[in-house]
């Protein structure tokens, strides 16, 4: 029976498009019942030059996920709820499994290209004593280990891929080896030390350097280090010289003062504290954290004006910066049609003055039809932008969540807003509600009087927000 079923397993394979196949044996480099993120999978085919597009105008991410789709319509990939699926705030949390038998399926058809060392984590301290095939192409690390990096792994000529899973706390990730790898791994594609992002590293010193020799990856495409946010990464300037370089993940890292200009066929950035100027230049930018504008060259709010590729998230600050509602139109932010999520970031010590102004400046900060979450902090204007109430074209079609997050002007005054909402959050001094404070609402039992009394009061002024009334509606404060 077992047999039966592998030769059908075999067929449905062998239907598969090639790259498709190619893209299915990658996953072998991952241990059994392991989940599997979809867009790490997808960033991992590109960067290894497994995803084929049809013309100049369709990007490799969509083919990617393309072939995900197949994958999972073929039960070759089958979805998995993870608990992050379940915060309403996550955005990118598709994850997989791969059945056993399917499992069994890819070692058999990847052969020696693929290899996993899978010593274990905490209670197994003795070394891995197993041996490494030669003309391995693909190597998965379980843990890191600096003796073992040094004895088994550098001296694999042929290696393209090495993902080092989990860098164990307090455990120090030594520049030599950093170096060895560069020295003599110079065929790698990726390098990923701490891929996993539920154990984000730090070191002893809370410092990450990458050493001058990175200029030997020459091929290089795709540079994780997983770092916690207390951890400094210090990247040399010969980083700016590989031009093939894809994506950049630092986890929560910060990245000191780096000038990424130069890497044009950078796709995708991650990093919860990383400042660069120019970041207009880079024109296949899909992903980047945040863009904070200064009044320095470089820093302008125009230099998002072409980045019509960013997808996903993207985080603006530095408003106090921007003067105008025409320097703030330069954003363009409605042309980038493949954002979903948008975090505009006012400052919370702004005068009273320039509430004007920033009201004026959100009125030109107008997301794109698609965008599904909108948060916004510290806006300090007394009105909801136009785009906002239905009185202009354009403007988020299918809004699910508006959050507005110390904003003292709007108080209950929140407007008719012409959005599909299903989730609203406002946050502001709203001071008592039959002598009770907001504070204490936000903590109470939603059947509360003084909760309904409030409620009463705002629920005329969602009537073009039909989806709310099936919906929960938070009203919280904020109190000093």
């Amino acid at each position: 029976m077992l047999n039966d079923t592998m030769d059908a397993l075999w067929w449905s394979y062998q239907q598969l498009n090639p790259d498709i196949r190619r893209c299915f044996e990658f996953c072998n480099i991952f241990p059994r019942r392991s989940k599997l993120r979809k867009n790490e999978l997808v960033h991992l085919w590109i960067a290894q030059g497994f995803v084929k597009s049809s013309c100049a105008t369709e990007e490799m991410e969509d083919v990617a996920e393309g072939y995900i789709q197949e994958l999972v319509s073929s039960s070759f990939l089958q979805p998995k709820k993870t608990e992050e699926m379940e915060d309403v705030a996550d955005y990118n949390t598709d994850c997989f499994t791969i059945h056993d038998l399917l499992h069994d399926l890819s070692n058999k058809v990847a052969g020696t290209d693929f290899f996993r060392i899978e010593n274990e984590r905490g209670h197994r301290r003795e070394g891995w004593l197993g041996d490494v095939p030669q003309d391995v192409r693909h190597l998965f690390v379980e843990k890191y280990n600096a003796e073992l990096i040094t004895k088994k792994v550098l001296g694999l000529e042929n290696l393209r891929t090495l993902i080092i899973n989990v860098v164990e706390r307090h455990t120090p990730v030594e520049e030599k080896v950093i170096e060895g790898i560069c020295m003599r791994l110079p065929k790698l594609k990726i390098l990923a030390i701490g891929f996993d992002q539920s154990c984000q590293f730090s070191t002893p010193n809370n410092k990450i350097l990458v050493p001058e020799s990175i200029i030997q990856l020459k091929h290089l495409r795709y540079l994780a280090f997983q770092t916690s946010w207390s951890c400094k990464v210090i990247l040399p300037s010969a980083l700016a010289k590989l031009l093939h370089i894809q994506l950049l993940d630092f986890g929560a890292g910060q990245i000191s003062e780096f000038n990424f200009a130069n890497l044009i066929n950078l796709r995708h950035i991650f990093c919860w504290d990383v400042r660069f100027p120019h970041i207009g230049r880079l024109s296949s930018l899909q992903t980047a954290p945040f863009f904070t504008v200064r009044n320095e060259e470089g820093y302008e709010i125009k230099q998002l004006r072409d980045l019509n590729k960013l997808r996903g998230k993207l985080w603006i600050s530095g408003f106090e910066n921007v003067k105008s509602k025409e320097e703030a139109l330069e954003a363009n932010l409605a042309a980038k049609e493949r954002l979903t999520a948008l975090i505009l970031w006012f400052s919370d010590h702004t005068e009273r003055r320039t509430a004007q102004v920033q009201a004026e400046v959100l009125e030109a900060l107008c997301p794109p039809v698609g965008l599904e979450t909108l948060s916004i902090w510290h806006y300090s204007g007394s009105r909801y932008p136009d785009w906002m109430v239905g009185r202009l074209n354009g403007g988020p079609k299918d809004l699910q969540r508006l959050y507005f997050w110390d904003s003292p002007q709007l108080g209950l005054e929140v407007g008719c807003l012409n959005l599909r909402l299903s989730l609203i959050f406002v946050s502001s001094y709203f001071g008592t509600a039959g002598g009770m404070p907001y504070q204490e609402i936000w903590s109470t039992s939603l059947r509360s009087r003084h909760w309904r009394s409030a409620d009463a009061r705002i629920s005329g002024r969602f009537q073009h927000c039909p989806s709310l009334s099936r919906s929960i509606f938070f009203l919280s404060a904020m109190m000093s």
